[in-house]
């Protein structure tokens, strides 16, 4: 939780500072999640989980091209497969893991018309685990709790902005992956597991300068 209040802080003075000199859209946006897991001990036939996110963010232009995005999101993430219970045997199931993601972001903005423009972003990700449990076919249970707190991981994505008179329209993708691994070491052993999430999102922004 201190990790968690420190990086906020953090980002709300970078934020509020770019406010001061840029413009600025305020906005909320959802959509829905293709998640799953890499990395040299993941399952392998680790399969998606469809899953939803969502949840607010403020974009800040440095001039009319680039800018930088902060976002808060609850991000639904897991995989389908192979779990490996307690009990040491491996079960077919579902993982169901959740998050509050806070990416920040770079964002390079590209017009297309007067009213469409379209940009890319990426940037680094600070990843927060709220709940964390597995379940299997033959009934299973379990609150797993050799889930790391924090993750950190990396954004990259493209949109489309629709610009209205008092608001814009927006579609985007996006594709994220931890960086670190989300597992717990076993008997002293580190463990490589991370999080692969595809995702498509539609948002409404409100700017509140220049635009």
């Amino acid at each position: 939780m201190r990790q968690m209040l420190l990086m906020t802080g953090m980002i709300a003075m970078l934020v509020s500072g770019t406010m001061a000199r840029a413009g600025t859209l305020v906005g909320v946006k959802g959509g829905v999640d293709w998640a799953t897991i890499g990395g040299t001990d993941a399952s392998d036939n680790a399969d998606h989980r469809t899953g939803f996110l969502g949840g607010g963010f403020v974009r800040c232009d440095l001039n009319e091209q680039y800018g930088v995005q902060v976002e808060v999101l609850f991000v639904q993430k897991g995989f389908e497969g192979d779990i490996h219970t307690v009990d040491g045997d491996v079960h077919p199931g579902k993982a169901r893991l959740e998050y509050v993601d806070v990416p920040l972001e770079f964002v390079a903005r590209f017009e297309g018309t007067d009213k469409i423009g379209f940009q890319i972003f990426a940037g680094p990700s600070f990843n927060f685990s709220i709940k964390a449990e597995a379940e299997t076919e033959d009934g299973f249970e379990n609150d797993d709790g050799r889930t790391r707190n924090f993750e950190f991981g990396a954004v990259v994505g493209a949109g489309v902005e629709y610009r209205l008179s008092s608001l814009s329209i927006l579609v985007e993708g996006r594709y994220s992956s931890g960086v670190t691994s989300f597992a717990e070491d076993v008997a002293g052993q580190s463990v490589d597991v991370q999080n692969r999430v595809t995702a498509v999102m539609v948002g409404v922004g409100i700017p509140l300068g220049p635009h």
